[in-house]
Formats: C-alpha cells, structure tokens, sequence
C-alpha cells in the first residue's frame, strides 16, 4: 500500500480562501459597526468609532492581501533544488497583525454598544 501523494498547492489555496473569507467577515463586521454608529445620530464617541473601524478595516485588508500574495508566489528553491522555507517571521507575523485587528474592532463594537446602551434603538 503507498502513500497518497501530497498536494502541497492545495493547501495553499485553502489557505488563501481562509484568508479571502476572514477578509469578507470583516468586511461585514465594518459595515455593521457603521451602521449602528450611524443608527442615532453622530457624536464624537461614534464618529471616533467610526473613524478607527474604518483604519482597522483598512489595516486587516492590506494584512491579508500580502498574506494572499506571498501565498500565491511559486516557492523557490534553494541550489541543491529543495523548496526553500519562507521565513518563520511572515507566517507568523500575518496572524498576529490579523489578531490584533479583530480585538481592535471588538473593542470599537463594546465602545459603541457602551455609548449606545441607554438609546431605544429597537422601537
């Protein structure tokens, strides 16, 4: 019995879909947050929110389109003809950065749902 050969190129694109369909929930998220902020009116906490979900987003789409590009580069291959590892750094450094700017629009979402907490907004 052998082993079933292993498609390296199929996990990288999985890999970059994962990052396509990140990048869209953000998207979303973005979007809702300016709704809401929206939704009663504009005061300096919601346009501030506004303003950072906006960067955030902004952020997190430069972050995961690197992350696509280098994961749609040919690896390249060292003399010997082994494939050449990418630096531990940037697979490392992508989801970090990815992290941190799903905290920081969580924490944009919990500023406006403190600002917007004593407003009627479903009548």
């Amino acid at each position: 019995m052998t082993a079933a050969p292993v498609d390296r190129g199929a996990q990288a694109e999985r890999t970059r879909l994962a990052w396509r369909r990140t990048a869209l929930a953000m998207t979303v998220v973005s979007l809702l947050i300016v709704r809401l902020a929206l939704h009663a009116g504009i005061t300096p906490v919601r346009a501030a929110a506004l303003v950072v979900a906006c960067g955030v987003w902004v952020f997190f789409l430069i972050v995961a389109q690197r992350r696509i590009w280098s994961l749609a580069r040919p690896a390249e291959s060292t003399p010997d003809g082994a494939p050449e590892q990418p630096p531990v750094n940037a697979a490392v450094r992508s989801p970090a950065l990815a992290a941190v700017s799903c905290l920081a629009m969580a924490l944009v979402g919990v500023a406006l749902t403190v600002d917007l907490w004593s407003l009627p907004l479903w009548r």
